[in-house]
């Protein structure tokens, strides 16, 4: 049996820029690995055929899920694929804007990748990931980049700028559903007659160096184009925005579709940072520090 550890990450701004005809929305966003929170896979091998997969975790489709979708995309590629079975050991919250589901597809297409006799290339192995969720190919590289398009187009990034920097990351006990999000966000813009990114401050083709926004940037204009119309659905999540900012970050906004909150804290905030995660902290959220 193989144990495989599979991280989260986060968003540092997002924007909304376009929506396809087929209803994909076009984004543009940083994101950041961390290691934790994180899931674990215990992979075996069977001897038979298919995929099976255990989970005790409550609302995780064991018959359809990432690892069954990223098997399954796999196996048109590879149609003699080893037999498996999987107990996944959630420690990433679902409904999060961490992409836990995501992260554990790509680990478990690496995993089977080393072991095929012809591995595929990495812009192969792209493809089949696409196939499963638009933020899987990013945790095939699992380092900062920049993601645009619906998650194809990815750039790593030169992070020297943000090290050092103090990541506050706080997950409640709150499911954000990404499909209903977009789906606010377009009554919204219906509403108010504006059309997907046309607001943007960072434009699709703006590069600096090759990164996405400087650490000043980030530090200024850490938004998300989502978080409005989540925040009127979870009024909970507002509230610890606003803690956070109180608390000294100097800079709040939600991940992805939600529900986790990430803060950015001074590098010399070390003690401050630390008494917001401390503080933050309670039986219905779980908080993480992390240094950049």
């Amino acid at each position: 049996m193989s144990v495989v550890v599979a991280g989260c990450k986060v968003n540092l701004g997002l924007r909304i820029t376009g929506v396809r005809e087929n209803g994909y929305h076009e984004l543009d966003s940083l994101f950041w690995p961390l290691p934790r929170p994180c899931d674990r896979l215990h992979i075996s091998e069977t001897g038979a055929s298919g995929i099976v997969v255990h989970c005790d975790t409550p609302g995780i489709d064991l018959a359809n899920n990432t690892l069954t979708k990223a098997y399954a995309a796999l196996a048109e590629r590879v149609p003699s694929l080893p037999g498996l079975e999987v107990r996944l050991i959630k420690g990433i919250p679902t409904g999060a804007g961490l992409g836990g589901g995501s992260s554990d597809a790509a680990a478990l297409l690496q995993w089977l990748n080393k072991r095929l006799p012809a591995p595929l290339t990495d812009e192969e192995l792209a493809a089949v990931a696409l196939k499963v969720g638009a933020d899987t190919p990013f945790f095939l590289r699992n380092t900062p980049c920049r993601v645009r398009g619906i998650g194809e187009i990815i750039e790593p990034c030169a992070a020297d700028e943000l090290a050092g920097i103090r990541l506050v990351l706080v997950c409640p006990d709150i499911h954000a559903s990404t499909p209903q999000a977009y789906a606010d966000y377009d009554a919204s813009t219906r509403a108010s007659n504006t059309i997907p990114g046309q607001n943007c401050l960072t434009k699709p083709e703006s590069k600096a160096n090759g990164t996405f926004l400087s650490g000043v940037r980030i530090a200024l204009d850490l938004h998300n184009d989502l978080e409005a119309v989540v925040f009127s659905r979870h009024p909970q999540l507002a509230e610890i925005k606003a803690n956070l900012l109180r608390l000294g970050a100097c800079a709040v906004a939600m991940s992805g579709s939600g529900s986790s909150i990430v803060a950015l804290f001074a590098r010399e905030s070390h003690v401050e940072s630390q008494a917001a995660a401390a503080m933050l902290q309670g039986e219905n959220r779980r908080v993480y520090a992390h240094v950049l």
